[in-house]
């Protein structure tokens, strides 16, 4: 390989997410579709080398040039991108919810950029976005609520993904459809709930889970 053929070159998991989020802004604005973003985005996570990528997004306004090098992945160049607290990323930054000794609440109208991240470790948990403006058609949420609760209330017909670690007898249980629809949101939660509970559903209406909201 020639020291000047960077098309060569490994890329970090930093530069994975940051031409995912290339995709989900060409979703959002309708130059995809959903089966051609979900095709597109495990292309992404398969890349190895700068070359990979750019067949993923070269007829695409941004296409290759939105590609950063070596020299302009970041202040860490080549280092992965950390689990949780990633730092901003093209078409904005993550949503970061910390319990700080208090449960993490969002109800009613508000809005949900592409990735949400939660840590409420030790504390209670509730994500109600069924009023929410969801501003992409794949939402990832990201959270740790070991040894705590969480309860997910998602838009109906929404459907999810849901790969938690509830290891250390903590308890996981999704009542929606995991295949993705082209007519409704889409979320892919990920994350622990080690010796935790974790709840993903749809709002069920009577009974006695009504009277808590």
């Amino acid at each position: 390989m020639s020291p000047n053929d960077k098309s060569r070159m490994r890329i970090s998991d930093a530069e994975r997410d940051q031409v995912a989020e290339i995709l989900r802004e060409a979703a959002g604005e309708g130059r995809l579709d959903l089966d051609e973003l979900d095709e597109r985005l495990s292309a992404v996570y398969a890349a190895k080398t700068y070359a990979d990528l750019e067949p993923i997004v070269f007829d695409l306004p941004t296409g290759a040039n939105g590609l950063g090098g070596p020299e302009t992945a970041g202040p860490a160049a080549g280092a992965a991108l950390p689990a949780f607290g990633a730092g901003p990323l093209a078409g904005g930054q993550p949503l970061v919810l910390k319990a700080q000794g208090n449960p993490v609440v969002r109800k009613g109208e508000w809005t949900v950029p592409h990735r949400v991240e939660v840590d409420a470790r030790f504390n209670n948990t509730k994500l109600d976005f069924r009023r929410a403006r969801l501003t992409t058609p794949v939402v990832e949420v990201w959270l740790d609520t070991s040894w705590g609760s969480a309860d997910l209330i998602l838009p109906e017909g929404a459907t999810a993904e849901v790969d938690v670690d509830s290891s250390w007898f903590g308890s996981l249980r999704s009542d929606v459809d995991s295949i993705r629809r082209s007519d409704a949101p889409h979320f892919v939660i990920t994350g622990k709930s080690q010796g935790g509970t974790l709840r993903v559903r749809h709002k069920k209406q009577g009974g006695w889970a009504d009277l808590f909201g």
